[in-house]
């Protein structure tokens, strides 16, 4: 036979048939490789094309994260709430419960290699009657984070860019421009107009601009740690960077507790995102092991520049009075005390700083635009997700593709369009913003929180895939789900006392009400369009009993071999014309699919004029 046949050989165990339903026609395909043959088992059929390699896919998740851009924009946060006790201490402390939190989901990616992330490993993990609900919640939950963690970094790129302006007119001591919220706002609009365009490229591109991405990251924030530890006069002694204690001045907190839970959460979010290459994970090659991969690295990488970062600004602080000071070139305040610390350094070595500062504040910039674009796809692939499984209105709409590069063209135009509107609240209100951008965190671990939770306590239903934490698997992701919980309520402190309209942490309200939209929309709508994620294909073994589909198993069924309806084989240029014998065919001739090995050439398999009582084989068509 396979000398007989040398474009079609016997086929090993890694191919399988599948069906497609394309609009009520059942169609029939030979899966490639293993990546298509894996997100067929979980009920996809391969949408995207896999151009994006397991580096690129590290790369889109780390320039996500942008460390230059997140600590440069909160720095001062950090340092309000607790000084370099917070940011030193409380940073390892976050680096460890988020490492905790990453290996667990990457045992659980591993096993699930496909688009959704959150809410499409919550119903694998969870039973048959929990599945729908409970999935469609953290789905909601985590879309609604997305949004707002999008409106977040477009905004707090806006803001750096108003200090750059600012510094550039002569600085807030010497009358410098300083733009209004509407302004501020203005400028938001034409990031995202911006961002936009660049997300809809094709995978190939965003794959490269996400290695550029991540390169800019690390090379920049080693040219500022470099140039930062040269050019300073003076270093801050071990004692202060290690031990000395900021009581958040000006916000009535008498308890250093307190100032200390506080502040976690600023350095807690500056590490949020390690999942996002799950996002991309149909566009990527050997994803069961390059998803978790990535995900691993993107925290201990991320980490790791970051404390550097982190070390080198605090040792640099030239005047420790300037870091929150008002009456300084930035104009004073949380979000410019890291382009403060470049203008003192700056200022201390040549007399003037403001060149300097200009120039590693745009840095930060430049970690943020690199970081928005992966924010943006990232958004855009999880609205496409969970349209695709009706669980979203308008999803019919949603999924369109653009027909060339395949890209999820009306989910990024409501990505832009829905994030933008969550900045909207800047413009009357800097407290129900920070509402918004808190949610962007909470609505993460909330979800991380339910996963790990799912993946434990269902033990059981859970099948690992190639990547897998064996026996340790329960403490590590058991303590990074107890740590993303904690994480979640401690966004929810209120951060100035005493507690008033105009200083209460509205985070906890915007939560409840996202969960009552949510709610409403469940029962009038969701629940009759959405039973869990919807498959596009079915295997020949799929059955009704809804139970989890295990990675890696090579059995296809119970029985005869599933076969392939001949006249149902797409044709190519090169092909094989299989001829039967003579007469009247009662039903379409068939191929066993174990016997035929994917071939970059489909086959032009004829059926016969003759009488087919059973099903037609393949050395029966020869």
């Amino acid at each position: 036979m396979e000398d007989q046949l040398p474009h079609a050989v016997v086929a090993s165990d890694m191919e399988m048939g599948v069906s497609s339903t394309n609009g009520g026609m059942s169609t029939t395909m030979a899966v490639r490789d293993a990546d298509e043959k894996r997100l067929n088992e979980l009920g996809y059929k391969q949408e995207y094309r896999r151009l994006m390699t397991p580096f690129q896919q590290w790369a889109y998740t780390f320039s996500y994260t942008a460390p230059l851009g997140f600590i440069t924009g909160y720095y001062g946060f950090m340092y309000s709430y607790g000084g370099p006790v917070t940011i030193i201490w409380g940073y390892i402390a976050t680096t460890f419960g988020t490492l905790c939190m990453a290996f667990g989901m990457s045992e659980i990616i591993s096993a699930f290699p496909t688009l959704g992330s959150v809410y499409y490993w919550v119903a694998q993990l969870v039973p048959k009657k929990h599945k729908a609900w409970l999935s469609w919640f953290v789905g909601w939950v985590y879309l609604f984070g997305s949004f707002c963690g999008t409106a977040l970094n477009e905004y707090l790129l806006a803001q750096l860019l108003a200090t750059c302006i600012l510094l550039g007119t002569g600085g807030a001591q010497a009358n410098g421009y300083t733009l209004t919220a509407a302004q501020i706002c203005g400028v938001t609009a034409a990031l995202f107009i911006l961002h936009f365009f660049i997300s809809i490229v094709n995978t190939r591109w965003l794959g490269l601009l996400s290695t550029i991405g991540a390169w800019f990251q690390i090379i920049s924030i080693v040219v500022i740690c470099i140039t930062m530890l040269a050019i300073s006069p003076k270093y801050q002694s071990a004692k202060f960077v290690f031990t000395h204690f900021v009581k958040a001045p000006g916000n009535g907190i008498s308890s250093g507790l307190l100032v200390v839970l506080l502040g976690l959460p600023y350095a807690q979010s500056i590490l949020t995102g390690f999942e996002v290459g799950s996002h991309v994970v149909e566009e990527v090659k050997t994803a069961a092991m390059a998803g978790p991969r990535a995900m691993i690295r993107s925290v201990y990488v991320t980490a790791s520049t970051e404390f550097v970062l982190l070390l080198v600004l605090t040792f640099c602080i030239q005047n420790p009075d300037n870091v929150l000071g008002i009456t300084t070139m930035t104009g004073g305040g949380d979000a410019s005390a890291g382009s403060q610390i470049f203008y003192d350094a700056f200022h201390a070595k040549f007399g003037h700083g403001s060149g300097g500062a200009i120039t590693f504040t745009l840095f930060a910039c430049i970690s943020l635009f690199f970081g928005n674009i992966t924010n943006v796809t990232l958004t855009a692939r999880m609205a496409y997700a969970m349209a695709r499984d009706a669980a979203l209105p308008c999803h019919y709409w949603l999924v369109t593709l653009t027909p060339k590069d395949r890209i999820p063209i009306n989910a990024t135009i409501v990505t832009v369009i829905g994030s933008f509107i969550c900045t909207l609240p800047s413009l009357g209100s800097n407290v129900a913003f920070t509402a918004i951008t808190a949610m962007s965190t909470i609505t993460a671990y909330g979800p991380y929180f339910v996963i790990l939770a799912c993946r434990h306590i269902f033990d059981n239903r859970f099948k690992p895939g190639p990547f897998s934490l064996g026996k340790w698997g329960i403490w590590i992701g058991g303590w990074g789900a107890l740590w993303g919980a904690v994480m979640s309520i401690l966004f929810c402190i209120p951060p100035v006392y005493p507690v008033t309209g105009s200083t209460f942490n509205y985070a906890s309200v915007s939560m409840s009400g996202a969960i009552l939209v949510g709610v409403i929309y469940w029962f009038t709508t969701a629940r009759y369009n959405y039973k869990g994620p919807k498959r596009t294909i079915e295997l020949a073994t799929d059955s009704d009993d809804n139970d989890m589909v295990k990675p890696n198993s090579n059995k296809i069924g119970i029985g005869s071999p599933p076969t392939l309806p001949v006249s149902q084989i797409p044709k190519s240029e090169n092909h094989l014309d299989l001829k039967g014998s003579n007469g009247i065919a009662s039903s379409p001739p068939t191929l066993p699919v174990s016997q035929i090995r994917n071939v970059e050439n489909h086959l032009d398999l004829k059926g016969s004029h003759g009488i087919a009582s059973n099903e037609k084989t393949f050395s029966e068509a020869r």
